[in-house]
């Protein structure tokens, strides 16, 4: 597997910085107070059930105000009715525009019955920027969003509704999975049709055995592809990845064949009866066995075939074999009958299998296969590997900090990587090793492209950005941007930070703190007055300062950066930081 280095453009560096200075130099501060009606939606973990650090992570990282990269001094929030508002500010007169609503989800949560209302531990909504006009909206739920937005950059207030589709099949998910937060999407055009690539996240609870559970990160790819005369929009489920770690980084490359991300721990693929929920269930009594296979619409009996000998059983759906194993007893293969049925609008195939001898099996297949699917009585873990990493204990208190001795032994050294998980060969074709530190931020500089992140380079944020050449897919690197001199020190230093990002040109970066406290460093200053070192170059000093946001406002919920402009969300207010 090839690993790709961090190569350092030192063109881009700056030896002769000599650190920052606090100017006192005002600071413009625009405010617009909230409606107490209709302050920023905020939803929190479930006390109860969502207490793993994944949960805390995912809650407490979560930016409640989204960038538009078209239009970079525009941004948006989901308000407590349900509503979509945009802040912009008007570079040219220096004021901020009024607030208004562009969509409405209140009327379409209630159009899907009470499975679309939000309930305790539901995630909060996110939002992304696709092109010009589309806009992929995932309600924190169930659901994914495609919305029409029109002309952005002018006045498009009424925003339109193309289509809107479950993440996942909640008709064969066994586990009622709930609770989506949208990582990634892009926009490209393959073979003359629009595809819409999509990477969500879901913090999902595994059982290790009777008395552990494990907290694991699902990832799910998937695609809206729209049809070649223009109609209906597709949507189908790609992979699903899963790792025990915290994700730091993920968005897609161009062109969407390849999924990048940053975890302190291995990433796995998941296998393809896990994709959808289990490729089948099953149910037995003393006598006999049913397996249900989920299908596609418009299932025609030659579609399906059926190979059963002995203990050997094969199912077949057209050219996709759904179970190949070796069961765990023998059966009475000239009794074997199945049917098609459908259920709440879902066509299944439902196999009946006759047991050789009747007993209770303690499971469905013999232990090796990997298909297995072990029965819901039965230990699922029973056979698991005792040696197996111990995995992060609960937190019981969510307002209390994380320390050492909520972590394993040894998990808190776990290397940071990046890798990136090629589709077509359903792989890991590259790495790249970041140590013990993971990226700083995530940024996105230039619309279109994938997201960049920052990484500590000795004392300075070193930002890189992806690169990929078409005509060699096989071949992926990162390029370094940019530098912010001396940001990895300052950002280390800074103990209460919550929001972390810096200007698309790199002219600032700003720190944001959860109550009032905002500093902003600005590393393209003047020399320092003329100053040098005795025998060495002019030193160059840069700028920081430091902002006091009102202590009526509540906590700060979002931050969005511009070129001239930082927006703020509080509870109570928004803030334009004119920088």
């Amino acid at each position: 597997m090839p690993v790709v280095d961090l190569n350092v453009d030192r063109n881009l560096l700056c030896a002769n910085f000599d650190g920052y200075k606090l100017s006192f130099d005002a600071i413009a501060v625009l405010r617009q107070n909230l409606h107490l009606q209709r302050e920023p939606l905020k939803l929190e973990p479930h006390a109860r059930h969502q207490y793993s650090l994944l949960h805390t992570e995912l809650f407490a990282r979560h930016n409640a105000l989204f960038s538009d990269p078209w239009a970079r001094h525009n941004s948006y929030y989901m308000n407590s009715e349900h509503q979509l508002v945009m802040c912009s500010y008007d570079e040219q007169r220096g004021q901020a525009r009024e607030q208004r609503v562009v969509y409405e989800m209140r009327q379409q949560l209630a159009d899907h019955g009470d499975g679309f209302a939000h309930v305790a531990g539901d995630y909060n909504y996110t939002l992304r920027f696709i092109s010009e006009k589309y806009c992929v909206m995932c309600d924190g739920m169930l659901s994914y969003t495609l919305l029409d937005t029109g002309d952005r950059a002018g006045r498009a207030d009424n925003w339109q509704l193309i289509t809107r589709t479950p993440i996942i099949n909640t008709l064969t998910d066994p586990d009622g999975q709930r609770g989506f937060q949208l990582y990634d999407a892009r926009l490209d055009i393959v073979q003359e049709r629009k595809q819409i690539s999509l990477a969500c996240g879901h913090v999902a609870r595994r059982q290790r055995n009777e008395s552990i559970d494990i907290h694991v990160m699902e990832v799910t790819w998937s695609r809206w592809t729209l049809a070649v005369n223009g109609g209906q929009w597709s949507y189908d489920i790609c992979q699903q990845l899963q790792t025990t770690g915290s994700i730091y980084y993920c968005a897609f490359e161009p062109r969407a064949q390849s999924l990048i991300l940053c975890s302190n721990r291995e990433l796995q693929a998941a296998a393809p009866n896990v994709l959808n929920g289990p490729a089948y269930t099953w149910t037995q009594s003393d006598g006999n066995l049913t397996l249900c296979f989920p299908l596609q619409q418009h299932v025609a009996r030659q579609d399906v075939h059926i190979h059963c000998t002995g203990n050997q059983l094969r199912v077949e759906f057209q050219a996709q074999t759904l179970l190949d194993a070796t069961l765990y007893r023998n059966l009475d293969h000239e009794l074997t009958t199945w049917t098609l049925a459908t259920v709440e609008a879902a066509q299944q195939l439902h196999l009946t299998l006759f047991k050789q001898q009747a007993e209770h099996w303690p499971r469905l297949l013999q232990l090796g296969n990997a298909d297995e699917e072990p029965d819901a009585d039965a230990d699922p873990d029973a056979d698991a590997d005792a040696d197996a990493e111990p995995e992060r204990l609960p937190i019981p208190n969510l307002e209390d900090p994380v320390e050492e001795c909520d972590f394993p032994l040894g998990a808190t050294n776990a290397d940071v990587k990046m890798v990136r998980f090629n589709l077509p060969t359903k792989s890991i074709t590259h790495t790249i090793f970041l140590g013990l530190t993971p990226p700083i931020f995530v940024s996105n500089l230039r619309a279109g492209f994938p997201a960049a992140f920052v990484t500590r380079q000795d004392i300075d944020g070193a930002v890189w950005l992806q690169q990929f050449q078409p005509s060699r897919p096989d071949e992926w690197s990162v390029r370094h941007e940019g530098q912010l001199p001396a940001f990895g020190y300052v950002q280390a230093s800074k103990q209460e930070r919550k929001f972390i990002d810096c200007c698309p040109h790199l002219d600032y970066a700003v720190i944001c703190e959860s109550y009032r406290h905002v500093f902003i460093y600005k590393p393209r200053n003047d020399s320092a007055n003329g100053l040098r070192n005795r025998y060495g170059p002019q030193v160059v000093i840069g700028k920081q300062h430091l902002v006091t946001l009102d202590d009526d406002v509540g906590e700060v919920l979002g931050l969005t950066t511009a070129p001239n402009v930082i927006t703020i969300l509080a509870e109570h207010a928004v803030f334009y930081l004119q920088v």
